[in-house]
């Protein structure tokens, strides 16, 4: 099992909270709009960000795509109905990856230096293994079809349960059952493949 509790407080959230409220102020005076959106970031920002970086995004693109998935929710605000924001976000989130995966497909470009950094006070020993596993991790998932990928972050990363994966998926919930028992089941393959470079296995050490 994938298990990340953390939640990621980037500093990007402020500045993407900011920017995205002086422009509701720009359009509208409405101060429930405001605040709504205010709301809308604060919960879900992180769960976007991390989404968008285990669908494939390199850190510094998750910081943009993110902000562009919330433009995207202010420019729709009023057809957002309430309570089905995060839903909203999901399938933007979605569809920005997938362009952004592709543009940076054209660029071919080098990934460097693109470590997640999101624990404070560990050794750098531990520091490295997480690193490691990050990037196993990544690699991992790349290798399985977009459906079962976004199914297995979502349940495994993000603990979401099958009904609420069905709903953002929008399939059955039965559909949803499949395709999380077929991405597990791909994921451990590929994963027992790998476990020479796995630093949490010392059976592959």
């Amino acid at each position: 099992m994938i298990v990340d509790r953390t939640r990621r407080h980037h500093p990007v959230v402020t500045r993407a909270l900011r920017f995205l409220l002086d422009g509701v102020a720009r359009t509208r005076t409405d101060a429930a709009d405001k605040s709504r959106l205010s709301l809308v970031v604060e919960q879900h920002f992180d769960f976007i960000w991390r989404l968008l970086r285990r669908l494939g995004l390199r850190a510094a693109d998750a910081d943009d795509a993110a902000q562009q998935v919330f433009m995207i929710a202010t420019q729709k605000l009023d057809a957002i109905a309430p309570g089905s924001e995060r839903s909203f976000l999901y399938g933007a989130a979605v569809r920005v990856a997938a362009n952004a995966r592709r543009a940076a497909s054209r660029r071919s470009e080098d990934p460097g230096d693109d470590v997640e950094h999101i624990a404070t006070g560990l050794h750098p020993e531990q520091r490295r293994t997480l690193d490691e596993a990050w990037a196993l991790l990544d690699e991992l998932l790349e290798r399985l079809p977009d459906e079962l990928r976004r199914v297995l972050v979502l349940a495994e990363i993000e603990q979401l349960e099958v009904a609420e994966i069905a709903a953002l998926e929008d399939v059955p919930v039965g559909t949803a059952a499949s395709r999380l028992r077929r991405a597990r089941e791909a994921f451990r393959e590929h994963l027992k493949r790998a476990s020479a470079r796995n630093p949490f296995d010392a059976g592959g050490a």
